[in-house]
C-alpha cells in the first residue's frame, strides 16, 4: 500500500500528537456512563492503515487554507475527527490438543480483511452467560511476554511488555496500531506510525515503542484512576536452520539426540530415565554466511523448553516444548 510522503507525514504527526496526549479520546456522544473509550492495545501490521479521512478533512478545511483552495495543509490539532476506525470482530476458535484430544475454547479479535499481531488488555461486558471479566490476549508472534494487573478500590493499572523477532535484514516497516475499547465493548483500531527494521543490522538490534494512557472518572462522589502501559519491542535474530534437542546423563554422555527442522520441533518429548539435564542447541548463519551454533541449557526438571521457528511472514516465534517425565522402569511393569 503506498501512500504520498505528506500524507504519511500529517498521520504521523496526529499519531505522535495522540501519544503526547495520553492516548485518550474524547467522550462520545452518548457513551455509557461518561466512559469514554480506552486504549486496550496494540496491533503491529507490515502495511500501512489508510484509515484517515483525508477527503473529508480536506473539504471541511479547504477555505481555511493559507491562500484559500489550494494552499497548504498544516495539521491544526483538529484532525482526530477525521481519523477512521477498523472495529474488529470477536471470533471463537475451538482448540483440540494433540495427545488427550481435550477440547478448549478460545475467543479473539479479528480484524476483517487485516493481518497483524494483536496484544491487547480489555474488559468482556456483563452478558446473559455471566459476569463481565478483564481478559488478555495475544497472537503467538508476541514472544517474551508479561502481563501486569493491579487491582484496587482507587483503581486498576495494567502494564504489557513483549517481543517480536524478526529475521535480520527483513527490510519491512512495522507499524503501531493503537486499539480502543468503547463504551458498549467494541473494539477498534486507529492507523499508527512506523519503524523501519532494513539497513546494516545484527542480530540483538531491536527498537521499542510505549504506548501509555490514563484515564479518571468520579461516580458517586469517588474518584477512580485506570492507567495502561503497553511496551512492545522488534527485535532481530538470525532465522533458525535446524534446531538439536539433546539429553545428557550425569556423567555428559549423549543419552538421546534428536535433529529437527525448525518448523518440524515436537510439541511434547519425553525424558529419558538417565537425563541429567538438556541442551537445547541452534543453527543460524550471520550475515556473511559463517554458521553460528547457541545453545541453552536446561535441567531435567524443567517444565518445557524453548526453540524458534520462523513463519512465512517473517515472524519468529519461540516454541515452548512440553517436557513429559517417563515411567520408571518397575512402574511400566
Amino acid at each position: 500500500m503506498r501512500i504520498k510522503e505528506g500524507f504519511m507525514g500529517l498521520c504521523l504527526l496526529m499519531f505522535i500528537g495522540c501519544f503526547l496526549t495520553g492516548c485518550q479520546l474524547a467522550k462520545e456522544e452518548g457513551s455509557a456512563g461518561g466512559y469514554e473509550d480506552r486504549l486496550v492495545g496494540v496491533f503491529v501490521t507490515t502495511e500501512y492503515l489508510d484509515l484517515f479521512d483525508f477527503a473529508g478533512y480536506v473539504e471541511d478545511n479547504v477555505r481555511s487554507l493559507p491562500g484559500g483552495p489550494g494552499g497548504e495543509i498544516v495539521p491544526d490539532g483538529a484532525g482526530e475527527k477525521y481519523q477512521g476506525r477498523l472495529y474488529a470482530e470477536l471470533t471463537k476458535q475451538i482448540l483440540t490438543d494433540g495427545v488427550s484430544g481435550h477440547q478448549v475454547e478460545r475467543e479473539e479479535y479479528d480484524f476483517p480483511g487485516v493481518e497483524g499481531i494483536a496484544y491487547y488488555s480489555l474488559r468482556v461486558p456483563d452478558s446473559e452467560e455471566g459476569e463481565g471479566y478483564l481478559t488478555t490476549g495475544s497472537d503467538e508472534g508476541i514472544s517474551d511476554g508479561h502481563t501486569s494487573l493491579h487491582s484496587s478500590d482507587g483503581g486498576n493499572s495494567v502494564e504489557l511488555e513483549g517481543t517480536i523477532y524478526v529475521p535480520v535484514g527483513s527490510g519491512r516497516t512495522y507499524y503501531f496500531n493503537s486499539m480502543y475499547q468503547s463504551a458498549d465493548g467494541r473494539v477498534y483500531v486507529t492507523s499508527g506510525s512506523g519503524m523501519s527494521s532494513g539497513g546494516e543490522q545484527s542480530e540483538g538490534g531491536a527498537f521499542t515503542q510505549t504506548m501509555k494512557a490514563d484515564y479518571t472518572m468520579t461516580e458517586n462522589g469517588t474518584t477512580v484512576k485506570d492507567s495502561i502501559s503497553i511496551q512492545l519491542s522488534i527485535r532481530m535474530m538470525y532465522p533458525p536452520e535446524e534446531i538439536v534437542i539433546l539429553q545428557m546423563g550425569a556423567d555428559s554422555t549423549v543419552v538421546s539426540r534428536g535433529e529437527y527442522h525448525p518448523e518440524e520441533v515436537p510439541d511434547r518429548i519425553i525424558t529419558e530415565e538417565e537425563t541429567a539435564y538438556w541442551i537445547v542447541e541452534t543453527k543460524k548463519r550471520d550475515n556473511s554466511g559463517k554458521v553460528l551454533r547457541t545453545r541453552a541449557i536446561y535441567d531435567r526438571e524443567a517444565e518445557y523448553l524453548e526453540a524458534f521457528f520462523c513463519r512465512e511472514d517473517g515472524v519468529c516465534i519461540k516454541k515452548q516444548v512440553t517436557v513429559e517425565r517417563a515411567l520408571p522402569s518397575s512402574a511400566a511393569l
